[in-house]
């Protein structure tokens, strides 16, 4: 069987669309939420986030296209994109030994 040119430009383009579609997954994905702050590594709720995320420097996010729509939904937990710390889930501490860990680790820094 005799490859033709046609074939090849067919398996280019194939290589280009699917490595096109899994560049483009990567990209703008929710961030982990960091382990420097100690509410981090407890927040499970919508309501602990949004104490210090506050709902107005959400909204000029979403106007600069850096954050989506759906934090205005009561019903979306923002833990279902942002992710909790590797020691949040790793751990699996307390508030009491979060606390002092975060105070350790402000020392040492």
């Amino acid at each position: 069987m005799k490859v033709k040119s046609r074939d090849l430009i067919f398996i280019a383009i194939v290589i280009l669309v699917v490595g096109g579609l899994g560049w483009l997954s990567t990209r703008n994905k929710a961030k982990v939420m960091l382990p420097t702050p100690p509410e981090h590594l407890t927040a499970k709720l919508r309501d602990e986030c949004l104490k210090c995320h506050l709902p107005e420097k959400l909204a000029e996010m979403e106007l600069q296209h850096k954050h989506p729509i759906k934090w205005r939904d009561n019903r979306v937990e923002c833990t279902r994109c942002h992710k909790p710390p590797r020691e949040a889930t790793a751990l699996n501490l307390n508030t009491r030994q979060i606390n002092k860990l975060a105070t350790l680790r402000r020392r040492a820094n």
